[in-house]
């Protein structure tokens, strides 16, 4: 599926693909997901609009990213890797970072609809 906002989209449980992102002075590669159930599964209005308001702000969500991690973590620079940028189906959006301190439990920054960081568990 062709994205105007993120571009060639394939199907693997829920529509992804690939973007570089710059945090904290480096170039990180990460997934692109956009949930759906079902490859049939178009991207509705709420995923549309919250894809296309990330992008056309991309450079002030990556600051404001950064800010959260430093106000949950005064070592985020270090401690923290991100992974997947997640566009849940209610329009929601969240940064999903590994944690090098507590391999079992990431965190997720979230940038829409509200600014805030919480455990991957309560997240997802």
């Amino acid at each position: 599926m062709m994205n105007q906002y993120f571009g060639e989209l394939t199907y693997s449980i829920g529509w992804k693909t690939t973007r570089d992102i710059q945090l904290f002075g480096e170039t990180y590669s990460i997934k692109v997901k956009i949930q759906a159930y079902e490859p049939e599964d178009s991207i509705p209005p709420a995923q549309d609009q919250a894809c296309r308001t990330y992008i056309e702000n991309e450079a002030e969500n990556l600051k404001s990213m950064e800010q959260l991690m430093l106000d949950f973590s005064s070592d985020a620079a270090s401690r923290f890797s991100p992974r997947t940028l997640l566009f849940k189906k209610n329009g929601s959006c969240a940064l999903l970072c590994d944690d090098e301190q507590d391999l079992d439990e990431g965190i997720a920054v979230c940038i829409l609809p509200e600014k805030s960081v919480e455990y991957q568990s309560d997240y997802l």
